[in-house]
C-alpha cells in the first residue's frame, strides 16, 4: 500500500496594504479683474475646465468684485500666506507685486502669470515660470492700424482718435492704450488716452463730453465690452451715427458688441481668446507639479484676432457658450 501523500498547506494569505490616496494638489488663480465682468468669466471657467481634467487637482479661482488693486493685492498676499501648491496670477503691478512674489518664488511657490505680464527685460522681471496671455502693446497698435484700414476701405479719413482707459494705473492696460495711441499718431493724427472710471455709463458720459469738445474726432476705443455696450447707444441719443460719422471698436467680445458688429455700429473687436489664458495656465501648473514639465517660454501667445462682421455667425455660438 502506497503511503499518504502529504498536502501541502494552502499559501498564506498576504494582505496588500491599499494604495495611499494620491496627495492633492491646490493651484491658486488670481486676477484682478471684476470676476463678474464677462471677459473675467471666460477665464474661469477655462481654469475651472482644466480643473475637471485631474482628480487629484483643486483650483481657487479669485478675484475683486471689481477692479481694485489693494484689494487684488491683498488677495495674492492670502493666496502666498495659505501656502498652495502653485500660484497662477496676473502681474496687474509689477512694482506692487515684485516683493511678494520674488518672495514666494524664493520659498518654492511655482508661478505662472496670466493676462498681464511684467515688461521689464527679462533679466529684471519677476521670475515667474511663463506667461499666458497678450502682447498689450502690440494689441493696441492692431486695434489701432486696423480701425485705420477699415476706415479708409470705406471712404473715411480718420481725423481724431480718443482710447478709453477704464484702469489707469493698471500697466497693461496703460500699455495697450500707448501702442494705439502711437500708431494713430505716427500718421500724423491726433489722439490720446483718457480716463473713462471703472463705471461704464459715466465712461459714457465722459466719451460722449470728449467727443463734444473735440468734434474732429471720429475714432473711438470706449474700453472693454461693457463700456462699449453703454456708449454706443448713448452716442445714438446724442444724435452720432456710428458706422457713418463716427467708428468703434473695442477690446474683447460679448454678445451685445456682436450685434453691434453685425449691424455696423461697430468695425470689430478684438479677440485675445481668454479661455485659454486660464485654461492652459492651469493644465502647465499641472503638468510641472506632477511631473515636472518646464512650461514653454514667454510669451505663450493666445491671440490677437479680430472678430468682423463676416466672423459673428461662427463665434456668436462660442461666445454664447462661454468660450469667448
Amino acid at each position: 500500500m502506497a503511503p499518504p501523500v502529504e498536502e501541502e498547506p494552502p499559501p498564506a494569505v498576504v494582505e496588500e496594504e491599499a494604495p495611499a490616496p494620491e496627495e492633492e494638489l491646490t493651484v491658486y488663480v488670481v486676477v484682478h479683474g471684476g470676476i463678474a465682468h464677462p471677459f473675467w468669466r471666460v477665464v474661469e471657467k477655462g481654469a475651472a475646465d482644466a480643473d475637471a481634467l485631474y482628480p487629484d487637482l483643486k483650483v481657487i479661482y479669485s478675484g475683486p468684485e471689481e477692479y481694485d488693486l489693494e484689494e487684488f493685492m491683498s488677495l495674492v498676499e492670502a493666496a502666498i500666506a495659505a501656502k498652495p501648491s502653485g500660484l497662477i496670477v496676473t502681474i496687474t503691478s509689477h512694482e506692487a507685486l515684485d516683493e511678494p512674489l520674488r518672495r514666494a518664488i524664493e520659498g518654492g511657490l511655482p508661478v505662472i502669470a496670466i493676462n498681464a505680464m511684467d515688461p521689464r527685460p527679462e533679466a529684471e522681471r519677476i521670475p515667474y515660470l511663463t506667461y499666458i496671455g497678450e502682447d498689450h502693446y502690440m494689441m493696441g497698435a492692431l486695434v489701432a492700424k486696423k480701425m485705420l484700414a477699415m476706415m479708409r476701405e470705406n471712404g473715411v479719413e480718420p481725423e481724431g482718435a480718443v482710447y478709453g482707459n477704464h484702469h489707469p494705473g493698471a500697466f497693461h492696460i496703460e500699455q495697450r492704450a500707448a501702442g494705439f495711441v502711437d500708431t494713430v499718431k505716427a500718421e500724423g493724427i491726433p489722439a490720446e488716452q483718457i480716463d473713462v472710471t471703472e463705471d461704464p455709463v459715466k465712461g459714457a458720459e465722459v466719451l460722449v463730453a470728449y467727443l463734444k469738445a473735440n468734434p474732429d474726432t471720429n475714432m473711438v476705443q470706449p474700453a472693454g465690452t461693457p463700456h462699449s455696450e453703454a456708449f454706443i447707444p448713448r452716442a445714438i441719443e446724442e444724435g452720432y451715427t456710428p458706422g457713418n460719422d463716427l467708428f468703434v471698436a473695442t477690446i474683447d467680445l460679448s454678445p451685445k458688441v456682436l450685434d453691434h458688429i453685425e449691424d455696423g455700429t461697430m468695425l470689430f473687436a478684438t479677440d485675445q481668446q481668454q479661455y485659454l489664458q486660464g485654461y492652459l495656465s492651469v493644465v502647465h501648473m499641472y503638468l510641472h507639479l506632477k511631473y515636472g514639465f518646464v512650461p514653454p517660454p514667454a510669451p505663450i501667445s493666445t491671440g490677437e484676432a479680430a472678430a468682423t462682421k463676416d466672423l459673428v455667425p461662427m463665434i456668436r455660438d462660442l461666445v454664447e457658450k462661454g468660450y469667448k
